[in-house]
């Protein structure tokens, strides 16, 4: 006992002895062993990482060992402690390799630095800041897991949202507010010199004005070829306001008087097909509160048409009059016939492409006078384009930031009432793979409004903005021909909430057709309607074995989804299907270029459609009846490739877990996919014989095995 206390105090006094300042140690350089004093500033709000701050800079901590360093250290600890400087995508932390010396606890804070945007840098980086005056550009939604820009001062900041915080899924202040969090950084540009963004710690950094303020998004409704309703709630009675235009500087201001907390506004005498901005406003004495300025957009006077196509069988036994069209060899031709349509513009917006038909479609439009513009990704091969006509103008997505531009879109005409056409879907241009032999949709609908709406997407890419750069500054509500659509672009769209509100809505049935499903709160949300709500949901997942994918924790769940790995060709769909075929419902369909994924929703540039119809529901369905027939019944996927440990099992009730990734957690299930229970260490306890289910979430993923207690 005493040779341990004699240790530990000679451990503390050297500690001590040998730390030096923060912005000392960070000077020292990658793979530097440093030790360090300061206060803590978070505790496991922001997960297992770790913030430091002393009077002269902040670093970041995080231990990658199993014996957890800093997992006893909170908010306001004065610490000790010493690791290596490790680069972790820009951001610069210390992986710690002693325990943290816990000197005191309960400290003041260092007070928050006032900064603006661009001051989150490498100069306040890890320090806790506070940014004033700042505007959420899409305040009235929700703050889900990923980024969220914000304006002040004339800047634009970002903050970020991990599973699990505290501000998940909470209303995103359109009034302006204070932001307090820790000035950190996470890119993948090579140099580092980007990805800036404040961590707030929960909702207490997010200060709201004290008067009246939105309590609601501002929601279009009503749509007419000459008008639309506004309608929003506030916290207090106020009367209701709005200044629109056609341009962001708006000019008309309707005053509707009254004081109520729920307020909504009609403004009519408006354009067809035409693109208005409005922000919303309400007074309670000399308080007023605004909302952001929005995109939205009257009916056009277009047919409406709406035409899906697939290139591979389909199943009419399903159809209720208007069977889906397979086209197998002929999506090029197809692709190529609404093309030469185009008589004065023709944009073209699609991640990779090699078909020699496509090539000569765009160069005999340029060639009859046809403006034509052509955005691709450079990471992409993209061998088409060097049989373009060489004044065809090409932009291309920079290739040093994270994630890929990965749309599949055209429009035609897009200020044509009668031939202005967008395409959607899925399908990348190469051939034969995504136009022939991988299962892929693509859909064309003729409306010179939404043709507007992607154009703005258009422009913005063209100008050079891609990725995270973007702003949601599209209109997101279309009556096309009577039919409700919506859409929405990542990554500025927070596109993953509005699936969730897709998957959230369904009554009845669920069908889902992916490439790639690894979004856990999708995952989640899918297994609650099957599990909770009575909905029937059969879903199709291609990359059922990668590492994170929700097809196991499904299957574990009960969730009557198929692999499609092994099958020859790729399912590339990207769609879902919501009450299909269900009288009194209202069916819906979503599809476009977004994976189900993280890097689709927070980094990648991508297209989502939701069409509510009865008629195109069922085309889609008829698709995925056959896709689903083709396949084997579900199975528990055990082949992630991840080293696992179970011993012993079969057990008497004691099972040692041991994995080559950390463990985060473990879920306990039965046989019939029932959870039992969640377990937070390695060791699990069953005090019931039988099967049992173990799915095991590791930093790598997770894997389901089989246990046996007897």
């Amino acid at each position: 006992m005493r040779k341990n206390i004699y240790f530990l105090i000679t451990l503390f006094l050297a500690l001590n002895t040998y730390a030096q300042d923060i912005a000392t140690a960070r000077m020292q350089g990658l793979g530097a062993v440093v030790t360090i004093s300061g206060i803590v500033t978070n505790g496991d709000e922001l997960g297992p990482i770790r913030y430091i701050e002393d009077n002269t800079a902040g670093l970041a901590l995080y231990d990658l060992s199993t014996n957890n360093h800093l997992a006893n250290t909170l908010r306001g600890d004065s610490i000790t402690v010493s690791g290596t400087l490790v680069d972790y995508n820009g951001l610069l932390e210390m992986n710690t390799n002693t325990v943290a010396i816990i000197h005191s606890s309960n400290n003041p804070l260092p007070s928050p630095q006032i900064i603006t945007p661009l001051q989150a840098n490498e100069s306040t980086e890890s320090e806790l800041v506070q940014i004033d005056n700042a505007i959420f550009t899409s305040g009235g939604s929700s703050f889900t897991v990923g980024t969220h820009d914000f304006i002040s001062n004339g800047e634009t900041g970002k903050i970020y949202v991990r599973t699990g915080h505290p501000l998940e899924n909470t209303l995103i202040p359109v009034a302006p507010v204070t932001i307090i969090g820790i000035s950190s950084q996470y890119t993948f540009s090579i140099p580092a010199n980007d990805g800036y963004q404040i961590l707030p710690r929960d909702s207490a950094d997010v200060i709201l004005p004290t008067n009246i303020i939105f309590t609601s998004s501002v929601t279009q409704s009503n749509i007419t070829n000459n008008g639309f309703d506004l309608s929003w709630t506030t916290s207090m009675n106020g009367n209701t306001n709005c200044n629109y235009g056609t341009t962001n500087s708006l000019g008309t201001i309707i005053n509707n008087g009254g004081s109520t907390t729920s307020h909504t506004l009609t403004l009519t005498g408006l354009q067809p097909a035409t693109i208005y901005y409005a922000q919303c406003f309400s007074v309670d004495g000399t308080d007023t509160a605004f909302s952001n300025i929005r995109a939205y957009v009257t009916k056009s006077n277009s047919s409406g048409k709406i035409k899906p196509y697939f290139n591979h069988s389909v199943d009419h036994s399903v159809s209720t009059g208007l069977n889906a069209e397979n086209i197998t060899t002929y999506f090029n031709d197809t692709i190529k016939a609404y093309m030469d349509r185009a008589t004065s513009t023709l944009d073209v917006c699609v991640y990779n492409a090699s078909d020699a038909t496509l090539a000569s479609a765009i160069n005999d439009a340029h060639n009859r006078g046809v403006s034509v513009r052509y955005i691709a990704d450079d990471d992409a091969l993209n061998s088409m384009l060097s049989s373009l006509d060489p004044n065809i103008p090409v932009v291309y997505r920079n290739p040093n930031t994270a994630g890929i531009m990965h749309n599949k879109f055209i429009i035609i005409d897009a200020n044509s009432t009668d031939n202005a056409w967008v395409m959607g879907g899925s399908c990348n241009w190469t051939n034969p793979s995504n136009l022939f032999n991988d299962y892929n949709n693509i859909i064309f609908i003729q409306d010179e409004a939404l043709a507007k709406a992607y154009t703005i997407e258009f422009n913005e890419m063209w100008s050079g903005v891609f990725g995270t750069h973007k702003e949601d500054n599209t209109p997101h509500k279309f009556n096309i021909n009577g039919i409700d659509v919506e859409l929405y672009f990542s990554p500025s769209d927070q596109t993953t909430s509005h699936i969730m509100d897709f998957i959230n809505s369904v009554d009845y049935t669920l069908e889902f057709a992916l490439l790639s499903f690894t979004k856990d709160e999708l995952g989640d949300a899918v297994e609650d309607v099957n599990s909770n709500f009575g909905v029937n949901v059969r879903g199709i997942i291609e990359q059922a074995n990668i590492n994170g994918s929700e097809f196991s924790d499904m299957v574990t769940a009960g969730v009557n989804v198929k692999s499609h790995t092994g099958v020859t060709h790729q399912l590339h769909h990207k769609y879902a299907i919501a009450d299909a075929n269900v009288l009194g419902s209202n069916p819906a369909v979503l599809t476009g270029s977004h994976n189900w994924s993280a890097n689709a929703e927070n980094n990648s540039d991508e297209n989502t459609l939701i069409i509510y119809d009865h008629a195109i529901a069922n085309i889609y369905l008829q698709e995925f009846t056959e896709r689903f027939n083709e396949l084997t019944t579900s199975t528990i996927d055990e082949s992630i490739d991840l080293k696992l440990t179970l011993f012993p099992n079969p057990s008497k009730g004691y099972i040692q877990i041991s994995s080559e990734s950390e463990i985060k957690y473990i879920k306990l299930y039965s046989t019939d996919g029932s959870f039992i229970k969640t377990i937070y260490s390695p060791i699990v306890n069953i005090n019931t014989s039988g099967i049992y289910f173990l799915k095991v979430v590791t930093k790598q993923g997770s894997v389901i095995r089989k246990v046996v207690i007897n």
